[in-house]
C-alpha cells in the first residue's frame, strides 16, 4: 500500500510525523490516516490525493506514481490525458517556393516558366494602367479651370473621436469588472487547489510568501489544506484570513463577493466531531416523574 511505501520511507529517512507536518503543512491526523490506509479519516479524495502527492514530494519520491497507485487502491483511478489533437497542415501558394514554380513549363519549353511570365504580365499590366492614368489626369488638368479650395476641418469629427475613445474604455472597464478576481497570499506552506468556472486550474503545495491570482468569468472555488497561511484578496477588495490555522476549508468566490461571509465556507468534518453529533435518547415526562419519585 502506499501509505506502507509512505511509512516506511520516512523511517528511513529518520524523520516524523510532526517532520512531515512542519515540512508540507499537512496535518498529523491526515498523516496517520494515510500511512495506516484510514481514508474514512481523511476529508475527501481530492484533499487526500493531494495530501500523498506533496508527501510523496517531501520524501523526494516518484509522487505522480504514488499518487496513480494511491487512486487505484481506492478504486477511482486517474485518467490519462487525452492526445493532442494534430492541427491539419495546410498548403498554400506561399509555402511553395518560387523554385518549385520556376520549374514548370509551357509547352515543354524550360526556358520559359509560369514565374517568368506571371512576373513580365504583372509588369506590363503595371505600365499600361500608369500611363492611361496618367495621360487623362493631364487632359483633365488642361480643360479645368484652377479653383481653390479650401477644406474646413469637421469639428463632428474631432469631438467625436475623443468621445469614441472614452466609450471604448468604459466598456473595457465594464468587461473586466463583469469578471471574478481572486488573488492570495501565503503565510507559510499550504496545500492548495482552485477550480476556475468548474475546472480545476491548480492542485498543489504552494511555497511560503507566494502571491498567486486567477480570473474567471462565473465563479472560483478554492480550497485550502491549510487555512491560517492564507490570505485573500477578491474582486480588488482584501477579505483576509482564508480560516484557523490548521483548518481545511473551501471558499467559493463570485461577482457580487464583497466579505468573506458571502462565500460558502465548507470546513472538512473532524473525526470526533461526528461522536460530538451522536443523538442522545428523549426522556418522556413519565420517565421523568419516575426518576423524581425514586429520588423522593
Amino acid at each position: 500500500m502506499v501509505g506502507d511505501v509512505l511509512r516506511k520511507e520516512r523511517e528511513k529517512q529518520g524523520m516524523t510525523i510532526a517532520d512531515i507536518e512542519k515540512g508540507t503543512s499537512i496535518r498529523a491526523l491526515y498523516i496517520e490516516c494515510i500511512e495506516r490506509g484510514n481514508i474514512e479519516g481523511l476529508p475527501g479524495m481530492v484533499y487526500a490525493k493531494g495530501f500523498v502527492r506533496n508527501y510523496a514530494s517531501f520524501l523526494r519520491l516518484d509522487a505522480e506514481k504514488l499518487m496513480q497507485q494511491f487512486a487505484e487502491e481506492q478504486g477511482t483511478p486517474i485518467a490519462p490525458p487525452p492526445p493532442a489533437e494534430e492541427k491539419p497542415h495546410r498548403v498554400t501558394l506561399s509555402s511553395v517556393g518560387d523554385e518549385s514554380l520556376s520549374k514548370i513549363s509551357i509547352g515543354g519549353n524550360g526556358s520559359s516558366s509560369y514565374a517568368g511570365i506571371f512576373g513580365k504580365l504583372a509588369v506590363g499590366i503595371i505600365v499600361l494602367v500608369a500611363l492611361v492614368g496618367g495621360g487623362a489626369a493631364l487632359v483633365s488638368y488642361i480643360n479645368t479651370p484652377a479653383r481653390e479650395t479650401v477644406q474646413v476641418p469637421s469639428e463632428k469629427t474631432t469631438v467625436a473621436a475623443p468621445a469614441a475613445e472614452a466609450d471604448a474604455a468604459d466598456e473595457a472597464r465594464s468587461a473586466a469588472a463583469q469578471d471574478v478576481r481572486v488573488s492570495i497570499h501565503l503565510s507559510e506552506r499550504c496545500w492548495t487547489e482552485v477550480q476556475v468556472d468548474g475546472e480545476t486550474v491548480y492542485e498543489g503545495l504552494l511555497e511560503e510568501g507566494v502571491t498567486e491570482n486567477w480570473q474567471g468569468k462565473d465563479s472560483i472555488v478554492v480550497r485550502a489544506g491549510n487555512a491560517g497561511a492564507v490570505e485573500v484578496t477578491a474582486n480588488g477588495k482584501k477579505l483576509g484570513k482564508f480560516g484557523a490555522v490548521g483548518e481545511v476549508v473551501e471558499r467559493r468566490f463570485t461577482k457580487t463577493t464583497k466579505d468573506l461571509k458571502d462565500t460558502v465556507s465548507m470546513p472538512a468534518p473532524h473525526p470526533s466531531a461526528e461522536a460530538e453529533k451522536t443523538p442522545q435518547p428523549v426522556r418522556s415526562p413519565k420517565d421523568a416523574s419516575k426518576d423524581t419519585k425514586n429520588m423522593r
